[in-house]
């Protein structure tokens, strides 16, 4: 146990400024935090046939597999803006100084020309150019979907906001990697430790200014409609959402109610009985089996998953 925590330590110190700075300092919230998009919303009359659906995150990875393959750290990439299934993606892009270290904040969002239109995208995949080369890091190019409900002119935000610096870069990257190789903390001593530490905060000090050159900023998803965006919109009407993630966090949703969620989660308390932690492991055929709905055909839209590609948010570095 205790190598794993050095292990563990080790990594996020050498990442810190890296990761962190890609992940730790986005303001990010779980969809539990975020408002649930309103049913309602999505104003359609319906038939009254109704079809029993329910969500399988696995079956809904499955659907976007090979649509789309992302850009490697040094490539070319200039693609252009396109909708998919009637949605564009949208980001904004600002450049500021933050503790005199360069800093860009990003802003994901979706709209859309159709009325009311509910479906399954991102939280917001970033990919970054420098003179129209990938500069961006692969962590978090994993598809997280979301539900999400867009009406014509305005910008449904994400909720998750990305900030990266210069060192966070992937052109960057193997700088810092290199300070860390092949580094033993289970035999480090103090100042051995304290030594790399160091690197590591000289190394941001160098990367504190964004490199010269013209930045472009895109967001991409896969939009998805069909049943799992259907029974998406109906457990969104509940106030259930973060499906991505239920499988963990069921234990702190309505859903915890069902004897079938609680029988897979497990609660730390204090001395007094008050509620500490609560942690769950739900398998996926459980969860499924509690998540299943009558939903209105009407909200299953036949039409296959599809990439969707933002106009680029812009700016230079002199």
């Amino acid at each position: 146990m205790r190598k794993f925590l050095l292990a563990l330590a080790a990594t996020v110190i050498a990442v810190a400024s890296a990761a962190a700075g890609w992940f730790g300092v986005k303001a990010w919230k779980t969809s539990q935090d975020a408002p649930a998009p309103s049913a309602s919303s999505v104003t359609q009359a319906t038939s009254g046939e109704t079809k029993a659906v329910t969500f399988r995150l696995s079956e809904v990875d499955k659907s976007v597999e090979g649509l789309f393959t992302s850009p490697q750290c040094g490539d070319t990439w200039t693609p252009p803006s396109q909708e998919a299934n009637g949605v564009l993606p949208k980001v904004d892009a600002s450049l500021r100084q933050v503790s005199g270290v360069d800093t860009v904040s990003v802003v994901p969002g979706y709209t859309t020309e159709t009325a009311g239109l509910g479906f399954l995208a991102s939280e917001g995949n970033i990919i970054v150019t420098r003179d129209d080369v990938v500069v961006t890091p692969d962590w978090g190019a994993d598809f997280v979907p979301n539900y999400y409900v867009v009406t014509p002119g305005e910008t449904t935000l994400t909720q998750n906001n990305v900030e990266f610096t210069g060192s966070t870069l992937c052109d960057v990257a193997d700088e810092l990697n290199a300070i860390w190789q092949g580094f033993d903390w289970s035999t480090a001593t103090d100042a051995e430790i304290a030594a790399k530490q160091a690197e590591t905060q000289q190394f941001n000090e160098d990367h504190k200014s964004l490199a010269p050159g013209h930045y472009k900023v895109y967001q991409w998803s896969p939009i998805i409609l069909g049943e799992p965006a259907a029974i998406a919109r109906v457990l969104a009407g509940e106030g259930i959402t973060g499906l991505a993630g239920l499988q963990y966090n069921a234990g702190y949703t309505a859903l915890y109610d069902d004897p079938r969620i609680a029988a897979h989660c497990t609660d730390q308390t204090d001395a007094d009985g008050n509620l500490l932690e609560r942690s769950c492991d739900v398998p996926e055929d459980v969860l499924a089996e509690v998540l299943q709905r009558q939903v209105p055909v009407e909200y299953i839209a036949d039409v296959p998953p599809a990439v969707a590609f933002s106009v680029a948010a812009e700016f230079d570095v002199k």
